[in-house]
């Protein structure tokens, strides 16, 4: 089981604007929390090294990449095993595709958050790509008109 670090005041400060600007300079960062950089940069490096922070990245808009298709696909698999799990975990992440993929309780056992350019390319994912993993039995998508909200960041205020 994972251990909650302890986070004070200024580490959640800091956690806040690096979701909102993961690409703001140190010196920067440490002026708005009020430290000096030194220790600013030494706080983030312990936020890292505890797995509070995995990574830093950016947002792109899909559709100005040209991603015209985003789905939500549902995955049941013929058989609940770890083997048969992991099986399709380890698949799917060769899939740049899937933006993310969920094991999931429920009607089904996994979520998975795709985008393609497409509806033909959808179409090939789907049929000739997810369908063929050993062990898929039923499929089913949910096709995305708009997002209205889209979060990637977490209050932790």
């Amino acid at each position: 089981m994972k251990t909650t670090p302890l986070l004070d005041e200024i580490d959640r400060k800091i956690l806040d604007i690096l979701q909102q600007r993961s690409n703001i300079p140190n010196n920067a960062l440490a002026d708005e929390v009020g430290l000096t950089p030194g220790p600013c940069l030494r706080r983030v490096q312990r936020l890292i090294k505890t797995g509070v922070i995995r990574r830093f990245t950016v947002e792109l808009d899909e559709s100005l990449l040209g991603f015209e298709i985003s789905a939500f696909v549902e995955i049941t698999l013929s058989q609940h095993t770890k083997e048969a799990a992991n099986h399709f975990m380890k698949t799917v992440q060769s899939r740049p595709q899937v933006l993310s993929c969920h094991m999931v309780a429920g009607d089904c056992d996994f979520i998975l958050q795709v985008v393609t350019s497409n509806l033909k390319e959808y179409r090939k994912l789907i049929w000739e790509d997810l369908h063929r993993i050993k062990g898929v039995e039923k499929i089913h998508s949910i096709m995305v008109l708009d997002t209205f909200k889209g979060r990637s960041s977490l209050s932790i205020g």
